[in-house]
């Protein structure tokens, strides 16, 4: 099964039924639905109508040893009109790391700089806030193809970040097939200071590391129940050094792909993905030290990047 531990699976695979059997004792319940865990859509919210959902991804596996990098983001959104839609986010983690890295060492991606790499790392951490706008310019269900820009400023004790995204979005088969594109872009300045606990960033204390990221997105899901869609995802993410998209610049690219399922009813609906490290090209001499396999790790990506829950009522 894609490489994924028979125990992992097994565990995913109860946590779901759990998590569906209580979400339908709730009630009945839909919006705009987000039918991919990683894809934006051309969907936004009524106006006047508010959803909160609640993020959880799994970055799981490197080089060796064992990691667990559980991303949390809880959100509330709005719909100011039918074509804007504003949210805020609160961004937490929990890191679990033990010989992870391609050196057999506990290192690299969320771990502080001096932690000693011949022990394990555990620990929960706030990573920022950020506030989200979409603005809608064609529907999908209106017009040719759905078109849509997305602006995303994150503020945290370790690193601030911009992120803009162009989201596509064409249905077929009477809206039961959707097909979803991004294109995005970010920007992260990385301090290696922590006003709480100095020593415990990313990066040594007084650093400076500025990165551009840029990334497509692409989705595909078909209805095959009233309720229920299914699909798969690819991402293609690349990364600069710099405030910069030359090409001297880059430091990796890396791929990804995976099954997506989602279930929607009147108020609330879940999305499940995961997307899988199916390969990756170091560039920069850093980033080739960090491959493995023709996957990168180290500071970069992990096996599953990641497995994703989001959960969402809307209301």
């Amino acid at each position: 099964m894609l490489g994924i531990p028979e125990t992992i699976f097994a565990r995913a695979l109860c946590a779901l039924t759990f998590l569906v059997a209580s979400l339908v004792s709730i009630a009945p319940v839909s919006a705009d639905e987000p039918l991919f865990g990683y894809a934006y859509t051309a969907d936004l919210l009524p106006k006047g109508k508010w959803e909160l959902e609640q993020w959880i991804t799994d970055r799981e596996g490197q080089a060796f040893g064992h990691y667990h990098n559980f991303k949390f983001r809880t959100e509330v959104e709005y719909g100011l009109t039918d074509n804007f839609q504003l949210s805020g986010y609160i961004n937490y983690s929990y890191l679990n790391a033990k010989n992870n890295s391609v050196a057999h060492l506990t290192e690299g991606l969320d771990i502080p700089f001096n932690h000693d790499p011949t022990k394990q790392y555990s620990a929960m951490r706030f990573d920022g806030i950020a506030v989200e706008g979409i603005y809608r310019f064609l529907s999908p269900y209106k017009d040719p193809i759905g078109l849509a820009v997305y602006l995303e400023p994150e503020v945290g004790p370790r690193e601030q970040a911009l992120e803009i995204r162009l989201i596509l979005q064409k249905n077929f088969l009477d809206d039961r097939l959707v097909v979803a594109a991004n294109a995005w872009i970010e920007f992260e300045h990385e301090q290696g200071s922590n006003l709480v606990t100095p020593g415990s960033g990313d990066v040594p204390d007084g650093a400076i590391e500025k990165a551009t990221m840029a990334e497509i997105d692409v989705g595909v899901s078909y209805r095959f129940l009233p309720r229920w869609w299914g699909g798969i995802e690819f991402r293609n993410h690349n990364e600069f050094e710099g405030f910069s998209l030359a090409y001297r610049n880059m430091e990796h690219t890396a791929f990804f792909l995976g099954p997506t399922i989602h279930y929607g009813s009147e108020h609330w609906w879940i999305t499940i993905s995961a997307l899988r490290q199916v390969g990756a090209i170091g560039v920069s001499s850093e980033n080739k030290a960090q491959m493995r396999g023709h996957r990168i790790f180290g500071d970069e990506h992990t096996s599953w990047d990641g497995i994703r829950v989001r959960v969402g009522y809307n209301f």
